[in-house]
């Protein structure tokens, strides 16, 4: 149910500061190759996880009702019953505690109130909420639906409506996280496209304006790529596109990064968090990463495989500034390092 791009979570408008945001990258940073998981009270809900394939449901309501949805849908989805009501819109805008449904009791303290939160958020609004209503509180319905409910669920229940009005809803949510994935997906490398970046771009640099956090770019140009398609072909010059973007994919492990394929032959990650210096390590990741491909070319230059050249900025967002300016600094840097002798990180 929950689709990635290139193995993150990286429309990260689809994406959330992430646990490792609030510290910089370092010279000597260490970054795990998965995010621990930053609730475990969630986790702690289910004795045996459920596989990760299967739907995510938060159930937020009476301890009554939520074990007898949960014994419901617990088949074939992973039920999260939240007691604490606080942590809802906190846990669904994490990218690894995401759900794909959210089901909210209207007596439930706030409940009504965290749907509107819910649907406010750039981060959660796609996120379907279904809210619990009694049948003699009409007005309920009539209110979670004006704060953007998806669905309503009537007390008492019938289990056959109950099951078929969720199963509907996660069928929504699946067709609609296929069309956002290829919405913003690039074709031929599978990794973000630059519709996707400039989206992400924008909410990123608002969000690290906002938290004062600085914000660095990694644009990443494959050297002498336009002589590797006139010697062997633009076949083989998109197989070898491809696995670059593969190793430069596998190389970025926080989920709130995003690579995208900037266009043609460049590619460029969106960094939260990252100090210049930071940005420079994770560059130098991505160089060797291309370099230990050893994907063969003969070059003009007298190189004898495929590199890349880096261009690394990064900027605490000021009022007067914007994220162009960011974009641009990254850019002269990449052409330093394309005339400073190539693969190498600037």
């Amino acid at each position: 149910m929950r689709i990635k791009l290139a193995g993150h979570t990286p429309l990260r408008m689809k994406a959330e500061t992430h646990v490792a945001r609030g510290s910089r990258h370092g010279a000597t940073a260490q970054l795990s190759p998965r995010m621990i998981r930053a609730f475990p009270d969630l986790a702690a809900t289910q004795k045996n996880p459920e596989p990760p394939d299967k739907p995510r449901i938060f159930i937020v309501d009476s301890t009554h009702t939520t074990t007898l949805l949960a014994r419901i849908m617990a088949p074939e989805c992973e039920i999260h019953p939240m007691q604490n009501i606080a942590r809802v819109v906190e846990s669904a805008r994490h990218p690894d505690q995401r759900p794909d449904l959210i089901l909210l009791d209207a007596k439930a303290l706030a409940g009504l109130e965290i749907c509107r939160q819910l649907k406010a958020n750039e981060m959660t609004w796609s996120i379907p909420v279904m809210v619990i209503v009694d049948g003699e509180h009409p007005e309920n319905e009539a209110r979670a639906l004006e704060l953007g409910a998806d669905d309503c669920i009537t007390r008492p229940f019938r289990l056959d409506v109950v099951e078929a009005r969720i199963r509907n809803q996660l069928r929504l949510k699946r067709r609609n996280d296929l069309l956002e994935r290829y919405a913003n997906q690039d074709s031929l490398t599978d990794v973000a496209n630059r519709r996707c970046f400039d989206l992400t771009l924008e909410a990123e640099w608002r969000r690290a304006r906002r938290d004062g956090h600085p914000l660095a770019l990694v644009m990443v140009d494959v050297d002498c790529f336009k002589q590797f398609n006139d010697l062997y072909g633009h076949f083989e010059g998109d197989h070898c596109l491809r696995r670059v973007a593969r190793a430069l994919a596998r190389t970025l492990t926080r989920p709130g990064d995003l690579l995208a394929r900037y266009g043609g032959e460049e590619f460029v990650a969106i960094l939260p968090g990252t100090d210049l210096e930071g940005a420079h390590w994770i560059g130098e990741r991505l160089r060797k990463a291309v370099s230990e491909l050893n994907i063969r070319q003969l070059r003009p230059d007298g190189a004898h495989q495929v590199t890349i050249s880096v261009g690394c900025a990064s900027l605490c967002p000021g009022a007067r500034q914007t994220c162009h300016t960011l974009l641009q600094a990254a850019d002269e840097q990449l052409y330093l390092a394309k005339h400073s002798g190539r693969n190498c990180v600037r």
